[in-house]
């Protein structure tokens, strides 16, 4: 066994959640939205990220921008939906912004006095912007790293190959939890916790492989744990990754109906650093979670449902769509009793957890946090 890096106490105090907005959420490439939603003129989404309102808009449909969702003015939100098709101007005041971000017009401009060096210098906060395949990427650093020093070009290239595949129709929910975004980051990680938790749902539809008999045994030098605990640091790119499962499914009515991704009846997922779970199952239908800090004991659950490309686009799968957001909802609410569960029991000065051999990949996400977030500020 091995003893996690993490204390409880990242999981309970502010001061922790201000150290992961200035490390990660504000400094690492952040998924915000899917680009076929953004695919017309005026087209924006706005999401919060580290604290921070983003909005992500386009004035063709091609070319997006990424936006501090306040006006100079009086720092009133831009756009206050989640969607929607609407040009840059605040619902305040109606000060309008152009594509760049710079003050276009401004509303009974003689009540400000306002030179033209004055307005020619006001310009909103833009943000780093990239499309991978149909994921929409957001940096808030003022010097963002390559996206390619956090996730690997491997990656990268699945993930492009993947969504294209993506139906432009989708369904979206969120709601929100009272636990640490965190926990539900290591939940998604942890597949051993299916046949205990999803018993009356997804745990009968993934085919559980047993290990090895070597693999069941601990050796008594257990050198597996030596060398993990002389590993002093994790590369960022090893905290995303991509897996698959074998699972046991019924014929479905709409397999012919799209574009499949792939041709077995497998559950595909891959984890997005750090804050994201994408997967798929049989490549018929696709799931996007998301996980946004509200605060250290509450979060902010994001849901996107798609189907694989329609092979006829008059055919509507909305109620397909529908269903099988409810069927989600019914899993994550499963999820939902437990996480709430460890977040209330939690408290300082409890132990930190402990891993087993299974859990490599929470243990290595611990060292990287620990060098990464901790140090220096514990």
């Amino acid at each position: 066994m091995f003893r996690s890096d993490l204390p409880p106490d990242i999981y309970l105090s502010e001061k922790y959640l201000d150290l992961e907005n200035k490390k990660i959420f504000r400094d690492m490439w952040m998924f915000a939205g899917v680009r076929s939603t953004l695919s017309s003129k005026s087209a924006f989404l706005t999401r919060t990220i580290g604290g921070v309102p983003v909005v992500i808009t386009t004035d063709d449909g091609v070319t997006l921008k990424a936006f501090e969702n306040l006006c100079a003015h009086r720092q009133m939100p831009i756009q206050s939906k989640a969607f929607g098709k609407r040009a840059l101007v605040c619902p305040y005041h109606a000060w309008s912004y152009d594509h760049h971000g710079c003050l276009r017009a401004v509303a009974s401009a003689e009540l400000y006095q306002m030179r033209q060096s004055e307005k020619d210098g006001i310009k909103l906060r833009e943000f780093a912007i990239e499309v991978i395949g149909n994921f929409v990427f957001v940096n808030l650093a003022d010097k963002p790293r390559p996206i390619g020093d956090q996730f690997s070009a491997e990656f990268l290239t699945q993930i492009a190959d993947v969504t294209s595949y993506f139906d432009p129709q989708y369904a979206y929910t969120t709601f929100e939890v009272d636990y640490n975004w965190k926990f539900n980051l290591e939940n998604v990680m942890d597949y051993n916790h299916i046949p205990f938790v999803h018993t009356q749902s997804f745990g009968g539809l993934i085919k559980r492989k047993e290990a090895a008999s070597e693999e069941n045994q601990f050796r008594e030098d257990v050198v597996w744990d030596a060398e993990e605990a002389r590993k002093a640091t994790v590369a960022l790119p090893e905290l995303s990754y991509y897996g698959t499962a074998e699972m046991s499914l019924k014929p479905r009515w709409y397999t012919d109906l799209v574009r499949r991704y792939g041709d077995r009846d497998l559950y595909y997922s891959w984890h997005l650093y750090p804050n994201v779970n994408f997967c798929s199952v049989a490549g018929e239908w696709f799931l996007i979670q998301q996980y946004e800090p509200i605060s250290p004991k509450r979060m902010r659950y994001h849901l996107w449902v798609t189907t694989a490309e329609r092979l006829n686009k008059k055919r509507d799968l909305t109620a397909l769509m529908v269903g099988l957001m409810q069927a989600e909802k019914k899993i994550i609410d499963e999820d939902v009793v437990f996480l709430n569960n460890l977040q209330r029991n939690l408290h300082t000065g409890a132990s930190s957890a402990l891993h087993g051999a299974y859990e490599y990949r929470l243990i290595r996400l611990g060292k990287w946090y620990r060098d990464n977030v901790l140090a220096g500020e514990v």
